[in-house]
This record gives C-alpha cells, sequence and structure tokens, in this order.
C-alpha cells in the first residue's frame, strides 16, 4: 500500500485520440480504475475519421469525469495534448497516449512522490507491451540505471535520449506527471511544427527553465511497442512512425537555438545526439536489406560505412549479452 500524503491532491489526464477507436476505451477505463481517481479525464480528438468520437462520447454517459473535446481539423499530438493543457484545471496533469495504459496505482504513487520530493515532473518506469504478442515484454529502462530516484538535469536528459537502438536508454519516452503552476509560470508547450520527438523538446525545454524532474523505479505506465520485440510485427494500434531524419535535422536546430544559447556543454551533446540519429537510421536500412535478402546492397553498406559498422557491432553485443542473460536468469 502507498503510504497517503498529508492532503488530497487533484490530477487530470489528457489523452489525445486519432482513429484509435479500437483501443481508447481501454486507455480511458484504466485512467478511470486509478486509486487515486482523477478530477478529469479530457480525450481530445485529433479529427478522426473512425468511431473515436463515439466511443469515447458512450464511455463519457456512464463516467462524468470523462471529457471529449473534438478538434475540426488533424492537427497533430502536441496540438491534442496543448489543447488538453489549456483545459485542465488540477494540481496535476498526466498525459496517456490512446494505445497505452495505466496500472491502477500509477498516479497515486507518482503524486505521492512528487509531492514529497517537491517536483515539477515526476516520472515512473514503464513496461513494454508487444500488442501482437498480447504480452508484457519487459521493462523498459534497467533498474541501475534508475536506482532508488534518478535525478535529471538538461544535460543527463540529453546523454540518455541519443537514439531508439535495442539496449539503448531513450528517456524521451517517459510520460511524467506534470505540476500545472510550473507549466503555466514556465509557459510550457509542445511544439506543434513537428510530429515526432515533441516529448523530448518539452522536457528538455522544462529542464532549461530549472524544472525539478526526476524519475523513480516501479514501472506503472505500459507502454505499446511500435514493433514488436517478440511477435516482430508492427503495431495496428500506434499511429506514430518513427523519423530518424527529422530527429536528426530537429536536434541540430534545437542545438542552434536560443534555449540552448551561451551552453557549448548542451549544444555539443544535442550534436551529439543528431549524429547517433543519423548512424542509427544508415544501420535500420543496412538491417532492412538484409531482412530483404539485398545482400550485396547490406554487404556494401556495412564495408562503406564506419558508423554502420559500429552500431551492428553494438546490436550483436546487445544481443549477446540479452542470450546469456536469459540462460543465466530463465524466465526474467
Amino acid at each position: 500500500m502507498i503510504e497517503p500524503f498529508s492532503m488530497p491532491k487533484s490530477i487530470s489526464v489528457i489523452i489525445p485520440a486519432y482513429n484509435v477507436a479500437g483501443c481508447v476505451s481501454t486507455a480511458i477505463h484504466s485512467a478511470l480504475s486509478q486509486s487515486l481517481a482523477p478530477a478529469e479525464i479530457v480525450v481530445v480528438d485529433d479529427a478522426s475519421t473512425d468511431d473515436t468520437a463515439a466511443v469515447v462520447a458512450d464511455i463519457a454517459r456512464d463516467h462524468p469525469s470523462v471529457r471529449l473535446i473534438q478538434m475540426p481539423l488533424n492537427r497533430g499530438a502536441a496540438t491534442a495534448r496543448n489543447m488538453g493543457l489549456e483545459s485542465c484545471c488540477s494540481e496535476w496533469i498526466a498525459i496517456l497516449d490512446s494505445d497505452d495504459r495505466y496500472l491502477p496505482h500509477r498516479l497515486e504513487y507518482l503524486v505521492a512522490k512528487a509531492e514529497e520530493a517537491q517536483l515539477d515532473l515526476a516520472a515512473d518506469n514503464f513496461y513494454n507491451y508487444d500488442v501482437v504478442a498480447d504480452k508484457i515484454v519487459g521493462i523498459a529502462i534497467p533498474p541501475e540505471v534508475i536506482g532508488s530516484c534518478l535525478t535529471l538535469d538538461r544535460y543527463s536528459f540529453v546523454r540518455n535520449c541519443m537514439t531508439n537502438m535495442a539496449g539503448a536508454v531513450d528517456l524521451g519516452l517517459l510520460k511524467p506527471i506534470l505540476r500545472r503552476s510550473f507549466v503555466e509560470a514556465a509557459r510550457l508547450r509542445y511544439p506543434e511544427d513537428i510530429r515526432h520527438g515533441e516529448d523530448f523538446i518539452f522536457y528538455l525545454t522544462a529542464l532549461v527553465r530549472r524544472a525539478k524532474f526526476a524519475v523513480f523505479p516501479e514501472a506503472h505506465y505500459v507502454y505499446t511497442q511500435r514493433l514488436g520485440s517478440v511477435s516482430g510485427k508492427h503495431s495496428s494500434l500506434t499511429r506514430t512512425k518513427v523519423d530518424l531524419s527529422e530527429g536528426e535535422a530537429e536536434s541540430r536546430k534545437v542545438a542552434a537555438s536560443q534555449l540552448v544559447d551561451d551552453d557549448p556543454e548542451l549544444a555539443e551533446l544535442l550534436n551529439l545526439r543528431a549524429d547517433r540519429m543519423r548512424a542509427a537510421k544508415k544501420f535500420f536500412a543496412f538491417r532492412s536489406a538484409v531482412t530483404d535478402g539485398h545482400w550485396i546492397q547490406a554487404a556494401g553498406r556495412i564495408f562503406a560505412d564506419e558508423e554502420v559498422r559500429t552500431c551492428a557491432s553494438q546490436a550483436l553485443e546487445y544481443k549477446l549479452k540479452k542470450r546469456w542473460r536469459n540462460l543465466l536468469h530463465p524466465g526474467l
């Protein structure tokens, strides 16, 4: 049982939704089932062309805390989240992607931790879920990375957001709760001109603006993988596509922006992140060539490009370590 904090705190949950009639109910009901009941669950329908709005409206008829906002035009998840931020009035705000879900004590756990440590952003670890295999396939961040509590600054955050290669830690995937008073004082909003990596920019901006941000070891968030690590198949639920070229360009753009003025260490880290994304993109092209049986093309890529060789070596090392760990600790 989680120890109660001194006074009940209100929290709002924002769920951006686009063409997710098949899974949004699961997300909403996971929020409704929280041990710390949300004051409101705001579902922002980003001009879906399926029955998403009807599904949400049906749930809202039975649950007054569920509120549907319908956008007239499709603008992307960042705009939908911003619409939710502007309509919420609770002390805390939580984001839930429409193809993911919360475990029952998530909000209680995070609000208690955040209030105890007087944080502005507080995140938990999360489980990876392979929807095709219908299986939780492991915890995302190795416990030794977090310890009892991982306090982040702008530098440690970027160092842990380098790529989405197997075995890499990507703290940009976290879904922290947000103290609304800080969000408003810092004028935080998700960048609406990009469709991939808006979480990363939002969290980095918060840290540059002196947010107190920490990650705690327990996992209470279930994240649906785009590509299932067990099934090897793409999820039909997630609409987000990884665009490493856009991520690389955005990282370099931020490195040269006002946000990073007079901070050469941060600019260097952001450019390193861009370099890693460029290398990952080339490695994924090599891997696709291998998978498709284009052996000459694959050989050309790996022999001609040191970045591809480095990524391939790291991927092989990770796979061997994982197999060895599974042999030593079967079932973990």
